[in-house]
């Protein structure tokens, strides 16, 4: 049975088609969403008919709201979690959750002069013994594809290797590089994936690569090799001390608490993230650091000079972990901006990146002048909060500019900018609709979270918020270092920030938000000219 509703398309959501929801006075009863239209107002949610009769006696409600069905059973990860505590009171603590929580470096020097930072992990990780290693990469630098190097050297020894994150897509990622990875190294490669669409195709033809679905724990079907799938398989009981090793991507977004029940399946833990990257898209509330993330718990600096107020190491300690330091991705003017604002000046452009420029012709209305780097285009709106007309404008009248230029690549090609060449990043979804309302299909338009891990030439990001505006998330959400990170560092030539230029006159109510001020400042004083 299918019902058609109408819906206020002014309000923040972030439902999609195909999702599970409930209205919010029966829970009992759960619908598809078959259709949602976002800018018309209109969607259908679709119910057997037995569930139609059983809670709203055959007929749909007339009205009323509704939320997605996101109730995830967790076990068995609280048992899990319990028994590393229990363990722990009887002094029988995890080798390699010891040094987690800790903060114990596996081994000393991490690197060795001259040594590449993919030799590094390799020669670490081949020494392990109950440790924990640290890689951070960020944008660009190549963090997927040193772990594949590094899993692909263990898996010639014949060790027995987990990968695991929050998401089935972020495992889906590295076991797909490391198959790439095998057939470059001429390695055998076999193991399991448990978990996610069984339409997944990730693995070349000849890999000996198994897609298990259906079967949560998976156990049965593995002999050795390698094994990708979440905290949901990591904690079951009959993982406990199977593998060598268990390597946890995106590990700025997995819970401590995750991290360190999922860790007992394995001798050895390898964390790669980047802290400075997107948190934790569901939080719970915990006293202390229990609350951090996994990456964020370890890369906390507790020295005594500091000890009431700890703060977050932007870049791993060399004593203690792997920084990739090198971007392929972004050209020197646009790294430039993202590693004094971030990474303490320890981030750098490969020299192949300099290639990159866009040839901008000569006309009164270019709106954008400069060949690659970072650009403000200001203009001032009032009332805006989570969406702004003027700027969707804004944005259009950047992108027709910029459709059609020239672009070099750091490969030395040179092509016209091509629809696929632009990623248009907003805050707020309310935003993201008015933008794909206005500009082409097919453009890739959404918020930082969605492209998280993508790259294009050119980002158009538009902040939509007034000065003075800053609704019920406050001033701290729209220039949050991290999201802004994510959104700027996407643009491999060119990123052009929309906003209110008046936002650097903005009064901090915080520290905090002073040094978010500052940050926009930083950006607005750019030159224009790179």
């Amino acid at each position: 049975m299918i019902q058609e509703y109408q819906f206020d398309p002014a309000q923040e959501c972030k439902l999609c088609a195909g999702e599970t929801v409930m209205f919010t006075d029966n829970l009992k009863a759960k619908f598809t969403l078959v259709m949602l239209d976002l800018t018309a107002g209109i969607l259908k949610l679709k119910i057997g008919k037995k569930g139609l009769a059983e809670n709203f006696a055959g007929e749909f409600p007339q009205q009323g709201s509704f939320i997605e069905n996101d109730i995830v059973n967790a076990a068995p990860i609280p048992k899990a979690l319990s028994d590393v505590v229990a363990g722990h009171l009887t002094g029988r603590l995890h080798a390699p959750v010891a040094a987690l929580l800790d903060r114990v470096p596996p081994l000393m020097p991490i690197q060795k002069a001259g040594e590449s930072l993919t030799d590094a992990a390799i020669r670490v990780t081949g020494a392990m013994s109950g440790g924990c290693l640290v890689v951070q990469g960020p944008p660009g630098t190549g963090k997927t594809y040193t772990a594949s190097r590094v899993i692909i050297a263990l898996l010639a020894k014949g060790l027995r290797v987990g990968v695991a994150s929050n998401s089935h897509k972020a495992v889906n990622n590295l076991l797909a590089t490391c198959s790439e990875a095998a057939h470059v190294s001429d390695v055998g490669l076999r193991g399991i994936n448990v978990g996610g669409d069984a339409a997944d195709q990730l693995f070349k033809a000849n890999d000996g690569l198994q897609h298990v679905v259906g079967n949560p724990g998976g156990y049965a079907a593995y002999e050795g090799g390698i094994v990708g799938g979440t905290a949901w398989l990591f904690t079951r009981p009959e993982w406990v001390d199977e593998l060598d090793f268990l390597f946890i991507d995106e590990a700025g977004q997995v819970s401590l608490a995750n991290a360190v029940a999922m860790s007992r399946c394995a001798k050895n833990l390898v964390l790669l993230g980047d802290q400075m990257q997107l948190e934790q898209p569901v939080q719970g509330s915990h006293p202390g650091e229990a609350g951090l993330s996994v990456l964020q718990y370890a890369l906390l600096d507790t020295s005594a000079s500091q000890p009431d107020a700890p703060v977050l190491h932007a870049v791993v300690p060399a004593s203690y972990g792997l920084f990739l330091g090198q971007s392929h991705r972004m050209h020197p003017s646009v790294c430039r901006f993202i590693s004094e604002s971030i990474y303490e000046g320890r981030l750098s452009s490969h020299p192949d990146c300099a290639q990159q420029k866009i040839v901008i012709p000569t006309r009164a209305n270019q709106l954008i002048t400069c060949e690659s780097g970072i650009v403000l285009s200001g203009l001032e709106h009032d009332g805006n909060t989570q969406r702004s007309n003027e700027e969707v404008e804004r944005v259009k009248a950047v992108f027709q500019g910029l459709f059609g230029c020239l672009y070099t690549s750091k490969e030395g090609a040179t092509r016209p900018l091509a629809l696929e060449d632009f990623l248009f990043i907003a805050p707020y979804n309310a935003q993201v609709r008015a933008l794909q309302a206005s500009l082409p299909p097919g453009a890739r338009v959404g918020s930082v979270d969605k492209f998280q891990g993508q790259e294009a030439p050119v980002c158009i990001l538009s902040l939509c918020s007034s000065y003075g505006e800053y609704g019920a998330r406050g001033l701290a959400f729209i220039l949050d270092r991290n999201r802004l990170n994510v959104a700027i560092s996407r643009a491999k030539c060119l990123a052009v920030v929309v906003a209110d230029p008046r936002i650097a006159c903005a009064i901090a109510g915080s520290l905090d938000e002073m040094r978010l001020i500052n940050l926009f400042c930083k950006l607005a004083d750019l030159p224009a000219t790179m």
